[in-house]
């Protein structure tokens, strides 16, 4: 009798390994590093040159981004690199409707953002990154009128797919350039480390 039980134990033990291992695995398995790209347009704001003040954009936002956890997933940097040009709504309303698309018109430029050791919460779906944005203009120092700014990153899901979507949202003085909408994405790839 004692044989049989043995024999048992020694053909049951390795199947219990191999299924607590998976379980350990699956319970470890956290998703680290997200990509994708963000398409979006501001809302229109307000542009001080000088003394002057005038309504601008809205802009049409475009670039890739990429957010990745740390901290055993309670801290994130994030990273964006963004064209921005005005908008053909922006530019039919500001030639008057002639069809003048004049490329020098668009207001175009570029932004490289950075947000390190953003503090990292869960929300209904997904979670939100909370930190401090810094930006560049064209590759070089941004202007103090919208940097640093605080900002709020979430990403989200649903049913079908668990992380589909990115908005970031910016708020005094990032706000007065990128508006105070979140700016809206897709999560293209999500790598999970172990």
């Amino acid at each position: 009798m004692n044989s049989k039980a043995f024999g048992w134990a020694v053909r049951v033990a390795p199947v219990l390994v191999l299924a607590i291992g998976t379980g350990a695995l699956a319970q470890g398995s956290t998703h680290k590093e997200f990509s994708g790209v963000i398409n979006a347009y501001t809302t229109q704001t307000m542009a001080t040159m000088g003394s002057t003040t005038t309504a601008t954009g809205p802009y049409e936002v475009r670039g890739p981004w990429s957010l990745k956890l740390t901290d055993n997933g309670t801290k994130a940097d994030f990273y964006a690199a963004l064209n921005m040009g005005f908008s053909d709504g922006w530019v039919l309303t500001k030639t008057g409707g002639n069809g003048n698309f004049d490329p020098a018109l668009r207001g175009a430029h570029t932004h490289h953002i950075a947000v390190s050791g953003g503090s990292v919460s869960q929300i209904t779906g997904g979670f939100k990154v909370t930190g401090t944005a810094v930006f560049t203009l064209n590759g070089g120092p941004a202007p103090t009128t919208i940097e640093p700014s605080p900002v709020v990153i979430e990403i989200t899901g649903g049913s079908d797919v668990e992380f589909s979507n990115i908005t970031v949202t910016f708020g005094t003085p990032g706000s007065k350039h990128f508006g105070t909408e979140a700016l809206p994405g897709v999560v293209q790839i999500v790598g999970e480390e172990r």
